[in-house]
């Protein structure tokens, strides 16, 4: 349960920027009832039991708010993964039971897998370092920068550091949507069956 909870946060983290900040606040220990407040309005009245203007404005507000919280049918990081399944063939790595196999065949199946992997992960995401110099050059981190972005290695309050690892960010988010039957949206891949 708690791996779901955790792969569904790094997705919405990923794909939502809102999301990607109440999460970085959670983390940090901050408390989000002041956001629910805010939500919710002056003396506890919600949006929705607030006088509007026209029924025309409660209905086109209540349609948007339908419309927010409707969930597609399949979660995108089940596309993701079928994706990679499909073309890298990766579930099928990392599930075999790699201790029958030695060091050298193992590499040999990896290193295919891996670079179709890299293909589909540029293909929707553009993956780019974070940070543009070589590790271990020496590099500035802003006195407010986001401990999203930069993590200290070791204690240190030194504005500049020898950079250990460059870092990783989307430049683009590309997930094709599901269009497929609601019954089918949790299939990674399918069986296959061969004639007889």
């Amino acid at each position: 349960m708690r791996m779901g909870i955790a792969l569904r946060a790094f997705w919405s983290a990923l794909t939502d920027r809102q999301m990607a900040l109440r999460i970085e606040a959670l983390l940090a220990g901050q408390d989000l009832s002041s956001e629910r407040d805010a939500i919710a309005g002056p003396s506890g009245t919600d949006k929705a039991s607030r006088p509007s203007g026209s029924a025309a404005a409660v209905a086109k507000e209540a349609g948007a708010n339908k419309s927010a919280a409707a969930k597609p049918a399949r979660d995108p990081s089940v596309t993701l993964l079928a994706a990679l399944q499909r073309e890298a063939r990766l579930i099928d790595l990392v599930r075999e039971d790699l201790a029958k196999y030695s060091d050298a065949q193992v590499g040999a199946a990896a290193r295919p897998c891996l670079q179709q992997c890299a293909g589909v992960l540029d293909r929707w995401f553009a993956i780019e370092p974070l940070v543009e110099a070589s590790e271990g050059d020496s590099v500035e981190v802003p006195s407010d920068a986001s401990p999203i972005r930069y993590q200290w290695v070791g204690e240190s309050s030194a504005a500049t550091g020898k950079l250990v690892h460059h870092g990783w960010q989307a430049t683009k988010v590309e997930l094709p949507r599901w269009t497929g039957d609601d019954a089918d949206a949790n299939v990674v891949a399918p069986a296959q069956v061969q004639s007889s």
